[in-house]
């Protein structure tokens, strides 16, 4: 049976650029315990740190002496719909360039005006460790703020699995944005009055429906009778290995996961198709994006203590992904890689149940304690 942590009220925090409203909650700590900023996925919420088979990871670090925050950033289920209403379609807001540049940034300077001091340790989670490896790539994320990050699942270089690959390359994204589809949930049918009322439960735009069906026929799907956990999968390609969470799988699936910018989803698609991040391209129909390397600042992790973690079995972002990046850190003289770095590819994981699965608590959150600590 899946445990809970209790989910503060909000602190609204806005970006200084663009003025999106995001979302931070504070786990208090005791006196003098050290911060850490919780960053989590695309499409997720802050609540994926706070749910687990057996314990959840706020819960480790604040018995392990963490002062512990959670962000809601712009590509939150928390926060996309309504950063969608205020904004409109500004195709500047919903972009990874958009969540790295402002997101952390802003997170941090509201820590900050909350008495927080010292270094922040920093935790990105799937796409939120994509903002955050960007982040200090950009050097929006300085070393004086914070020093010891651990990044799960992904950072600045995107390897998926082929059938995402082959997603991809269909470009069906591109025809939706071209439709004026801005957002995407795995179970609601789009409506452009979603502003002003719910759309309800529906299938998708038929650029998404018929190939589902298609899909939904293959073995690439679970067996089991859980639409939640199809959609999801055909969206993302699945997000956690079922077996590794029971109660999570069968029961709290619609909680953990909601609406998604669908202009964010395309940046990741072509950052896929890259293979590592990049600057987004508007009107990118051909097949061929324009080389781009301006975001690989190897410099900037320099003065870090880093650690990646992901699964053997992750089916969303292949461990590729964390082998590059760790790799790619490793160039060059000893001096100007970052000041320890670690990784982990563990056995018998996925993605979402480094945090969830009922082996998390004894597995994964001791390194991630660890490379807060180092």
């Amino acid at each position: 049976m899946a445990v809970f942590t209790q989910t503060p009220e909000p602190i609204y925090v806005a970006t200084k650029k663009d003025r999106c409203r995001l979302e931070l909650r504070h786990h208090p700590g005791a006196s003098g315990t050290r911060p850490v900023l919780l960053v989590h996925g695309a499409s997720a919420g802050s609540d994926t740190f706070r749910i687990g088979e057996k314990q959840t990871i706020v819960d480790y670090l604040l018995k392990a002496g963490f002062d512990v925050w959670t962000l809601d950033w712009r590509a939150s289920m928390k926060c996309s719909q309504y950063v969608y209403c205020a904004v409109g379609d500004d195709p500047a807001i919903f972009t990874v360039d958009a969540a790295a540049t402002h997101d952390v940034p802003a997170a941090i300077s509201g820590m900050r005006e909350h008495n927080v001091v010292g270094k922040i340790g920093l935790i990105g989670h799937c796409m939120g460790g994509a903002i955050v490896a960007q982040g200090i790539a950009q050097g929006v994320i300085p070393a004086t703020d914070v020093e010891n990050v651990v990044i799960t699942a992904l950072g600045l270089f995107y390897k998926g699995a082929i059938d995402n690959v082959m997603k991809v390359e269909d470009q069906p994204l591109e025809q939706l944005l071209a439709n004026r589809q801005f957002l995407l949930h795995p179970t609601k049918k789009w409506a452009s009055s979603v502003c002003d009322q719910d759309p309800g439960d529906g299938n998708w735009d038929p650029l998404l429906q018929e190939p589902y069906k298609v899909w939904f026929d293959t073995p690439l799907r679970h067996s089991c009778n859980i639409e939640h956990c199809h959609r999801l999968s055909y969206m993302f390609g699945m997000p956690y290995l079922p077996d590794n969470i029971p109660s999570i799988h069968k029961d709290h699936l619609p909680d953990q996961f909601g609406y998604i910018p669908l202009q964010f989803l395309l940046h990741c698609a072509q950052n896929l198709r890259r293979g590592h991040c990049g600057k987004f391209v508007r009107n990118s129909g051909g097949s061929t994006l324009p080389a781009d390397y301006s975001y690989l600042n190897h410099a900037e992790f320099r003065d870090r203590a880093l650690t990646l973690i992901t699964g053997n079995l992750n089916s969303l972002w292949h461990r590729d992904s964390i082998d590059t990046m760790y790799e790619w850190l490793r160039r060059g003289r000893k001096r100007d890689q970052p000041r320890t770095l670690r990784k982990y590819v563990l056995n018998g994981f996925g993605h979402q149940d480094l945090y969830w699965g009922s082996n998390a608590p004894e597995q994964v959150f001791p390194l991630i304690r660890e490379g807060l600590e180092r």
